[in-house]
Parts: C-alpha cells; structure tokens; sequence
C-alpha cells in the first residue's frame, strides 16, 4: 500500500512538473511562432515581389552600347525612362534599339491572320466587313477589333503548313490591278483568281468573277488578296509587337505607367490600347532606320568589259548588282535586314533617297570568290554630283561606309576598277541601311 502511494504521489509529481513546462513552452512558443511566421510571411512577400519586378522588368537594348534592365517608367517617340538599380536613366529614343518586355509568345496561333497597308499585322479567328463599311477582327470570344475598309492588303484565313508559307507570300505579293481570293487545288498547290471581293461573311466570301457575283465557303478558301497600295513610310514608325504575335506600324504611342498600358495610334489612324502583360516588344529600329532593300530600285547595271555580237539576256542578269542572303537569291519570306547588296562586277544600283532620311551606312566586303583581288573604287552619287569614294585596295578585305545624303534625290551606288580583266572584283555591300 504505500509502495502504491509512493508510485501516486511520484507520478502526480511528474504530472505537475511536466504541466509547468508545458505552460512555459506555450508562453515562449507563442511569441516565437508568431515572429517566425511573420519572418516567413515577409519572405514570401519579398518573393512575390521579386517575381512581380521581374515581370515589370524590361531590356532596353541601344544602338550602340551595352543593353539596360529596369523597370519601365515611360517611352514614347521622344524618350525612354527606367527605373534601374542604379537609379532613374533616360535615353533618347533615336539611340534606342529595342525595348523587349518580360511576357511570352502565346503557345497558340489565332488561324486569321491580317496584312494590312502600313506593315501592321493583325491576329484573330474570324473576319468580316467589306471595304466600304470596314472590317471586323474577332481577337477573342470577348474582344473584337474593328479596321478601315482600305486598311487591308491580304488576309490569311486559316492556318497552313511550312510548306505553303513561301507559296502564299508569292500570292499575295503578285503584282495585278485586282483583288483575289486564294484556293488550294489538288497536289497541296496555291492558286490566285483574280476579281473582287465585295464581302467577307461569317461562313461565305462574296466574289464578283467576270461581272458574277458568287458566293464561296469560307472553308474552300486559304485566303484573300485586295488590289491596295502600301503606305509609304515616310514618317517614322515603330514596330509594336503583342504576345499573340500581332505587329503595329505606331506613328505615335505613349506607355502609361500607372495604367499599365501602351496607347499607340498607327499611320492609317487606328488607335489601340494594349495592357502590359500583352506587350512582347517596342521596336524603335524601325522608326530610325530603313533598310535599302525595302526602297524601289531604279536601275541596277553591270558595267561589263567584254561586249557579244548578240546580248545575252540570262549573262546579263547573273552579273547585275542585286540582293541576296547568304550568297543565294531571297526567299519570299525573307526579311529585309537579312538581305546584302552584292555586285558580282563593277556596275551601279540606284535608288531615290526617301523622304526623312540623312545618310547611308554598311560595310563593303569582299567575297573572296577566286586567288586574286582587283583593286576597287567605291563610289557615291546623288544626282550628277559625287558625293564621295573609297578605295578598296587588292589587300583589303573590307571597308565601312557611312556617309551623309539629301533626302529625296536619285542615289547611285557605284563599284569601279581599271583593269579589264574583272578578275577578283566581286563584293557586298551588308545590310545597307538608311538613317534618319
């Protein structure tokens, strides 16, 4: 019996003292636990907030210098301000190159896609208007965007295979006086009928053939092509591009900050508004500078020495100066940017200085075609008046050229030599390019 109340009176005892720690554990652990969940909490929120200032993040990258990452402040056709580590930078907008923003491409391609007269492109998946009226661009089932009746050039209304893009850009780039529509025939093979379009329904395309109106299912159809003329880009525009991968030719925007938002209106007078998370891309290269393969050529010619009883049109063709990528002849779906001016033989290329810009740049390289060099003079005219010339020595690889031009006067581009033998002369002139 009193083993059994020394055992009582023991674990009664134990019972208290473990009590009476468990109550100092509580008054210590209430304090610790409600500061390391606030530790916690303040973590999670610095995360989240390093998160939302990468999103918020952009690349400012210049035309000549390193890039800068900061957050964006404002950018328009003035200037560009971000907030960087390093404090508040602002630059000029005609030392910008690109601003890029940290959103991505979406995964799915809308099937329409727009080409219009200014260089804008459009994503959607259903059109409908007629020109005189105008157009409407389904974007989402909750957004529709409305285009001017003569703003379009082409519209691709489903999509296609890698096979057919080099196929349809020849389509749509064929040089006629009418509208057309675009039908795939048999042995995956696109063709063009020409006539006019008098409007694009929900489920049928109304076309007037030869004077016969007939109407023809969207779903027989690849596309449409409208007899327009592109816009001249005589002022400057920027290229803003949209995580759905549409393009806008901006004669004038402004990034608001606050809103989150870029307002832009393009050269055919359409405005949009556009939030940031839908941002992919602020391009300012292409408001200050255009590339020499965009302008109209004049003439392109061959100064050969050696002259034929009877000309030979196809010799003639393969020694005049024109544009090539990578040595061979452009694809359709070439980008101006990627093309190079080569001169097989000394000749000539002339072209009309556009309108709002002020001097020639590239580099002139030799091909390094053949074991011998001629000695070379690279010239520049603006009508009957030499403006400058660079020699191109046997020894020399390349030279870079930049030089000042009057807008608006015929512009010759010219490569001379002395010798008769036209033996090592052939060089490229690298992504020649116009600046403002």
């Amino acid at each position: 019996m009193q083993l059994f109340n020394r055992q009582r009176q023991s674990n009664s005892q134990s019972e208290h003292r473990i009590a009476h720690s468990s109550i100092r554990l509580h008054g210590f652990g209430v304090p610790f636990l409600l500061g390391l969940l606030c530790v916690l909490n303040s973590q999670k929120d610095l995360l989240g907030q390093k998160a939302d200032d990468a999103k918020r993040n952009v690349t400012v990258s210049m035309l000549s210098g390193p890039s800068l990452i900061g957050v964006i402040v404002s950018a328009d056709a003035i200037k560009v301000v971000i907030d960087s580590k390093a404090g508040p930078i602002e630059k000029k907008s005609s030392d910008v190159g690109q601003i890029v923003f940290a959103n991505q491409l979406e995964s799915l391609i809308a099937p329409v896609e727009l080409s219009m007269v200014d260089g804008s492109k459009a994503f959607g998946d259903r059109l409908t208007g007629k020109s005189i009226t105008g157009w409407r661009l389904r974007t989402s089932p909750e957004k529709e965007l409305t285009l001017q009746g003569k703003s379009l050039k082409a519209a691709r209304l489903k999509a296609i295979g890698p096979e057919l893009v080099s196929a349809w850009q020849n389509a749509i780039q064929e040089t006629t006086n009418t509208d057309a529509v675009i039908v795939l025939r048999p042995g995956n093979n696109l063709d063009r009928i020409n006539g006019v379009i008098v409007q694009v329904q929900e489920a049928s395309v109304s076309f007037d053939l030869d004077g016969q109106q007939i109407d023809i299912p969207i779903e027989k159809l690849i596309g449409l092509v409208w007899f327009q003329r592109e816009l001249d880009r005589i002022k400057p525009t920027v290229e803003i591009v949209a995580t759905n991968r549409s393009i806008w030719m901006a004669e004038s925007f402004s990034f608001d900050a606050k809103a989150n938002v870029m307002e832009l209106k393009t050269q055919l007078g359409q405005t949009l508004s556009i939030p940031r998370a839908e941002l992919l891309s602020v391009n300012y290269a292409t408001a200050n500078i255009r590339w020499l393969s965009e302008l109209e050529s004049i003439e392109a010619i061959a100064n050969r020495q050696i002259e034929f009883r009877t000309p030979i049109a196809a010799l003639d063709r393969a020694f005049i100066p024109r544009f090539v990528v990578n040595g061979m002849a452009p694809k359709s779906n070439a980008q101006p940017g990627d093309k190079d001016l080569q001169f097989p033989t000394p000749g000539h290329y002339l072209f009309r200085m556009p309108e709002g810009f002020s001097s020639l740049q590239c580099r002139i390289e030799r091909t390094g075609n053949g074991p011998q060099r001629t000695d070379l003079i690279i010239e520049v005219w603006q009508d009957d008046q030499k403006v400058t010339e660079y020699p191109l020595a046997h020894d020399v690889d390349f030279i870079d050229l930049e030089v000042a031009l009057k807008q608006e006067k015929k512009t010759k581009l010219a490569v001379t030599c002395k010798s008769k033998l036209l033996i090592g002369t052939e060089v490229v002139w690298k992504q020649p390019r116009l600046k403002r």
